[in-house]
């Protein structure tokens, strides 16, 4: 009797950006994809990041020149594909006396920068020279010794949504995609290669097993414990770590605090890495640290000496703004999977470790994705599903000649948008003024989060009055966007929706506790919740939020 055939081609563990962006471009070229991801998308690194799409400036320092190019290239991919989420930002860099690379060094990188974009950017970099030139851009600057600034464009996003929209996507392509879905063993056959994945869904306490050709582990952070976990080391030795894990956190501040009309890219006067103030969701953000991290991926967290070393940081460019630890808002912290450096490598500090990545292929039908960045997801993702279709030929002998075709896709917020520039996103708000009487405001926010599906929210704003006041009146999200969340962003859980969805977590001054009743109210409705999954829900979101402040104690702030 033949073998029955694998129930998917390829199984993917992992939802964060590269988990979710490899489901979609192998489900795109045709494969029978599964995807578990044990708690939510992006829940780890890929909503931690500093929110930028960017060609990483930075990196011309190192001489990662090809790392570079990939990188603007796929940002004018991104800008195509996602203008809704991916959108010019102007960063000014402040040119201090004695401070390395000076005016001209800088200045020569920036056009190198332009150049390796092929100038295909929003609009090429300025130079400002003189106190009284750059104070007129940015008056808050620290003026002593100021020579000038330059001006330039990278683009900011919205990375948990980037996130999201590439599993909503692989999903309407015929991928099963499941969060809070734990793989508790690898399945194999007597020759040892992996023939599946056993798995459990931990909202519900449901077990099952699947069948695939392959396996993906694309678990970031994640990854070497995963490796460790399920012992998949091939020859029983204990592996060495394929990442050098390092912590970067962020501070969110009232936005008149640091108020910012551009981003500033900065070097830190604490120990001279580069770091940047960005505006973001009515707040100011600055970040990252970098620090070597070590524990489990799930403990990471912000502390008080990273708050402290960020205000600092901000206050030697910006002086009058005087920042202190009991100005901020909220924190987040997020892991950074590089690749580690061989072991003859020393001393080999953590800003300067690659943001390549690697991909490993074995002959159990495992392939491992490690390292990179949010900017060359799309990237990763096409180079292993191509690795892994090569794999599959040699291990089955079965033609599999898909093309990927990512690289001109649209994700679903911007199917039918002008994507050359931002009319598309500006005529989606405008409709929602006219046809569904939106306020300038609340229709400017949400074609900005949703593009081409913000009139699916305008409907039920039209439908139902309430559902168009403000859940804070601080900020732009509306109650709307809680339930669509629940029926059309795949959100499960409280945590789902006001971590990543309608992040009050990270912009609420009380980081969305006052409303987190309410919420899961909603969600109970909506996904027919019992009255203890709603409390342990609560319960799981309260100590998110207090494992944000867990700094403050340790600061003695109140």
């Amino acid at each position: 009797m033949a073998a029955t055939a694998p129930a998917y081609d390829l199984v993917v563990i992992g939802g964060g950006i590269t988990g979710a962006g490899i489901a979609r471009d192998a489900a795109l070229r045709g494969m029978k994809v599964a995807l578990f991801e044990k708690s939510d998308y992006a829940s780890g690194t890929s909503s931690k990041s500093s929110k930028l799409i960017h060609g990483g400036l930075r990196y011309l320092e190192h001489g990662e020149i090809r790392l570079v190019f990939e990188s603007v290239s796929e940002r004018n991919v991104q800008t195509r594909v996602a203008p809704h989420l991916v959108r010019p930002l102007p960063f000014l860099i402040p040119i201090y006396q004695g401070v390395r690379p000076g005016f001209e060094v800088m200045n020569l990188g920036l056009w190198i920068y332009d150049s390796l974009a092929m100038f295909r950017v929003p609009r090429l970099h300025r130079a400002f020279r003189g106190t009284k030139a750059a104070l007129a851009l940015e008056p808050q600057l620290q003026p002593a010794g100021l020579r000038g600034v330059l001006e330039y464009y990278d683009c900011a996003t919205d990375d948990a949504r980037l996130v999201l929209e590439n599993a909503i996507d692989a999903i309407s392509l015929g991928a099963e995609c499941h969060t809070y879905t734990e793989v508790v063993r690898f399945e194999r056959g007597a020759d040892r290669r992996i023939t599946g994945v056993a798995v459990r869904d931990r909202l519900t306490g449901r077990e099952w097993s699947v069948t695939a050709r392959a396996v993906i582990l694309a678990a970031g952070a994640w990854t070497d414990e995963m490796i460790q976990k399920f012992e998949l080391s091939r020859d029983g030795a204990k592996p060495r770590p394929l990442l050098r894990r390092t912590k970067g956190v962020h501070i969110v501040l009232p936005r008149e605090r640091l108020p910012l009309a551009r981003a500033i890219t900065l070097i830190s006067p604490v120990d001279g890495r580069v770091m940047f103030a960005l505006p973001w969701r009515d707040r100011s953000v600055l970040g990252t640290t970098d620090t070597d991290f070590e524990g489990t991926a799930d403990d990471v967290a912000a502390d008080a000496d990273d708050v402290k070393y960020l205000c600092d940081s901000g206050n030697g460019y910006v002086p009058g703004a005087n920042l202190q630890p009991e100005d901020v808002i909220a924190t987040w912290a997020g892991l950074r999977p590089l690749i580690a450096p061989p072991p003859k490598v020393d001393g080999v500090d953590e800003s300067s470790v690659s943001r390549e990545h690697e991909i490993f292929t074995r002959s159990d039908g495992l392939v491992i994705i490690a390292g990179g960045k949010l900017t060359t997801y799309r990237r990763m993702a096409r180079e292993t599903v191509g690795k892994t279709l090569e794999l599959l030929r040699e291990l089955d002998d079965e033609p599999m000649n898909h093309k990927e075709t990512t690289k001109h896709r649209p994700l679903p917020g911007a199917i039918g948008l002008e994507t050359s520039n931002l009319e598309g996103v500006a005529a989606i708000g405008r409709r929602l003024m006219t046809d569904f009487g939106l306020d300038v405001d609340t229709a400017t926010h949400l074609c900005g989060v949703y593009g081409a599906r913000a009139p699916q929210l305008g409907v039920m704003i039209a439908a139902d009055r309430s559902l168009g006041e403000r859940i804070d009146p601080e900020l732009s999200y509306v109650w709307a966007e809680i339930e669509f969340a629940a029926r059309d962003d795949l959100a499960r859980t409280v945590e789902d929706v006001l971590a990543r969805r309608v992040p009050l977590l990270l912009v609420a001054r009380d980081q969305g506790l006052g409303v987190c009743d309410r919420v899961a109210a909603m969600l109970s409705t909506i996904h027919g919740f019992d009255a203890a999954m709603i409390a342990s829900q609560l319960a799981v979101y309260r100590a998110e939020v207090e494992t944000s402040r867990r700094w403050r104690t340790a600061a003695t702030i109140p």
